[in-house]
C-alpha cells in the first residue's frame, strides 16, 4: 500500500506554539523589526550629481545637476551698461545672448586677490529652470560629484543660507538654483 503524503492540515505549525507563549512571539516580533531596520540602513540610498567648483580662493559650492544645462569655459563676457554690479554681462550660446551672473559677488564672497588677477577665460556653469536661463560665473570648477539628499546639513550663514540647500561634507554649500534665479529674475 502506497503511503500518502501529510496534507497541509495535518502538518503541526511550528508558530502554533509561540501562541502558548506571549513572551517568545513578543521577542520574535522584535528580531523581525530589528532585521527589517537593518535591511532598510543597508539599502543603498540615491545619490544625485552636483557641479563643484569654488568662488574666491577657498569658498567650494554646488550646483546640482539637475539644473545644469552645461559648462562652458569663454574668453570674455560683454558687459551691460547700467546693469546691477552682479550681472557680469552677456555672451553669445549658439546665437542667443545669454545673461551671465558673477556668483561670487551676488552671494557676496570677497577675495582681493581673485579680483587683482585677470584671467585670460572665465568658466560658466549654465543653469537653467523653466523660466530663465542663465551662466553662473565661477573661480574655479572642481568637477562633477555626487551628494545624498540625506546628509545635507543648514548652512551656519544667514548670509549664504538663503540660497543654500545646505552643507556637504561640512565644506561645500549647495545652491538653490532655482531660488537664485527667480530672485534675480525678479530684479
Amino acid at each position: 500500500m502506497p503511503k500518502s503524503k501529510p496534507t497541509a492540515s495535518a502538518r503541526p505549525d511550528p508558530m502554533r506554539a509561540l501562541d502558548a507563549d506571549p513572551a517568545a512571539r513578543a521577542q520574535l516580533a522584535e528580531r523581525a523589526a530589528e532585521l527589517a531596520r537593518r535591511a532598510d540602513a543597508a539599502a543603498p540610498r540615491a545619490l544625485a550629481p552636483y557641479i563643484h567648483f569654488r568662488l574666491g580662493r577657498y569658498e567650494e559650492y554646488g550646483a546640482p545637476g539637475e539644473w545644469v544645462d552645461e559648462v562652458v569655459t569663454v574668453a570674455s563676457i560683454a558687459r551691460v551698461p547700467g546693469a546691477p554690479a552682479a550681472i557680469a554681462g552677456v555672451v553669445n550660446r549658439r546665437g542667443q545672448m545669454l545673461p551671465v551672473v558673477d556668483l561670487r559677488r551676488y552671494l557676496g564672497v570677497v577675495d582681493e586677490a581673485v579680483d587683482a588677477v585677470a584671467p585670460a577665460t572665465q568658466d560658466l556653469v549654465v543653469v537653467s529652470t523653466g523660466a530663465a536661463t542663465l551662466g553662473l560665473r565661477v573661480d574655479t570648477l572642481i568637477g562633477m560629484a555626487e551628494y545624498d539628499a540625506e546628509t545635507l546639513v543648514p548652512v551656519p550663514s544667514a548670509a549664504s543660507g538663503r540660497h543654500a540647500l545646505g552643507l556637504l561634507q561640512g565644506r561645500v554649500t549647495l545652491l538653490d538654483i532655482e531660488k537664485i534665479l527667480a530672485d534675480i529674475c525678479a530684479t
